[in-house]
């Protein structure tokens, strides 16, 4: 099982496909397997990154800490520099969707689009 070490935690993901990078983004208390035929799919066309999300799947558990969508995107581009990765797509679904918006505030000059489905701005503009 790939993990990445972010800061304190280790961020359980799976890599499928080649080509220009997709990193999926899931919503509060989904797993990998929430993207089931998306994968078999989206990875004939792309590198396609996966990965649990903090206190989520095969991901470290930290609930005693308090962490908010903007940790959860240093979460994101965290695992883009463990897979080396300069730029990507990112495709987050609802709370997903709110951590792709709050990567690409972080690091604009890192995220090629953003792909967003079933979420909000959470008040972010």
């Amino acid at each position: 099982m790939p993990k990445a070490k972010i800061g304190e935690i280790q961020i359980y993901y799976e890599e499928y496909g080649q080509g220009l990078p997709l990193i999926m983004i899931l919503g509060l208390g989904q797993n990998i397997a929430t993207w089931g035929f998306q994968i078999s799919e989206l990875s004939k066309h792309f590198r396609l990154i996966v990965f649990d999300n903090r206190d989520s799947g095969e991901s470290s558990r930290c609930a005693k800490e308090n962490y908010t969508t903007e940790t959860m995107a240093r979460d994101t581009l965290g695992l883009m520099d463990h897979l080396r990765i300069e730029r990507a797509h990112l495709l987050g679904i609802s709370m997903g969707g709110m951590i792709a918006q709050q990567a690409i505030l972080n690091a604009p000059e890192r995220i090629i689009s953003l792909i967003l489905a079933s979420t909000t701005s959470w008040g972010h503009g």
